[in-house]
């Protein structure tokens, strides 16, 4: 053996306690940088899919009201126009996992789309081609709700449960994906909260913010006027809160009538229905929730099975 080596300790091989720790914070610190750069990338490019969706489509609505004379003041569920006339070649199209909310009457629009909790509005007026940035998130009162209900996961049919198995997966109401871009997912309670029972969890609602609490939604609910007395009835009650949250109520939040996946894997009432989770069980079976339905003003509070397939609306925290 080489006598440079033969009377060396093996310290003099190796790195100290002190080396190795240097290494270990070094390498987390290029951790950080490269999920930092990730997400900084993956917003971008959300946000490049949004502004593009935005253009194509508001050259459309343009090309409408050129052809027919007015804007559509209505789309369907495949947000086709309905009137004053239906024509397929101004569907409002949209990259995958994407959101439409649209207004308008004979004369005007407002399109906004959202992904990923990032909202882009654009109106017949707008300077920009790509939209105007829209705040992914409400204040109402001392809260911050999400303007969208949330679409996030891989679909599955409403034939198959939702289980823990490392996917995130939600239902699309009559298993299209078009009806989660238009309403958002739906999602049974454990999926909803990622398979923990703490009231206010995060669950599947992005970073910083929760799966409200049945108290969040008495909070918004008497933000609304709702009394104290009514908030804490579980049935219909309140006088308009209903109407304020639906689609064009003053809330602004405008809670689309979606439709829910049943106990029994089927799938009932989009557009007269929705229903949303909070996060507080009521026993182990059982969770408490919201439902809006479209001729009644009142909310409902209720008691449902976590098998149910409801929205979810996510608040800041």
């Amino acid at each position: 053996m080489n006598s440079k080596y033969r009377n060396s300790k093996p310290s003099d091989f190796g790195f100290t306690v002190v080396e190795l720790l240097v290494v270990v914070v070094i390498i987390g610190i290029l951790a950080t940088i490269t999920m930092v750069s990730y997400s900084g990338i993956s917003q971008k490019a959300t946000i490049a899919s949004i502004q593009s969706d935005l253009s194509n489509n508001a050259s459309k609505l343009k090309l409408y009201q050129v052809e027919y004379g007015s804007y559509p003041t209505a789309l369907d569920v495949s947000n086709c126009p309905t009137v004053p006339t239906v024509d397929a070649r101004y569907c409002i199209k949209t990259s995958n996992g994407a959101t439409v909310d649209y207004f308008a009457d004979t004369s005007s629009f407002g399109l906004t789309i959202t992904k990923n909790t990032i909202s882009y509005n654009i109106t017949e007026s707008t300077s920009s081609t790509v939209g105007v940035l829209v705040n992914p998130w409400l204040t109402i009162g001392t809260q911050k709700w999400a303007r969208a209900n949330l679409n996030v996961g891989t679909m599955i049919t409403g034939a198959t449960a939702q289980t823990n198995n490392a996917i995130l997966e939600k239902y699309c109401y009559v298993d299209k994906e078009s009806n989660c871009t238009i309403y958002g997912g739906l999602y049974q309670w454990s999926e909803a909260m990622q398979y923990v029972t703490t009231e206010g969890t995060q669950g599947i609602c992005p970073a910083g913010s929760h799966v409200p609490s049945d108290n969040d939604w008495k909070i918004l609910e008497m933000q609304l006027g709702m009394t104290q007395a009514q908030a804490d009835v579980a049935d219909w009650r309140g006088t308009d809160q209903s109407t304020q949250l639906e689609t064009g109520g003053s809330s602004g939040l405008n809670m689309l009538l979606g439709g829910y996946r049943g106990a029994d894997a089927l799938f009932y009432n989009s557009s007269f229905f929705t229903d949303l989770w909070s996060s507080s069980q009521s026993d182990v079976g059982n969770a408490w929730g919201r439902g809006l339905y479209y001729t009644y003003s009142t909310v409902n509070r209720a008691i449902y099975g976590k098998s149910y397939g409801f929205s979810i609306r996510c608040l800041k925290n």
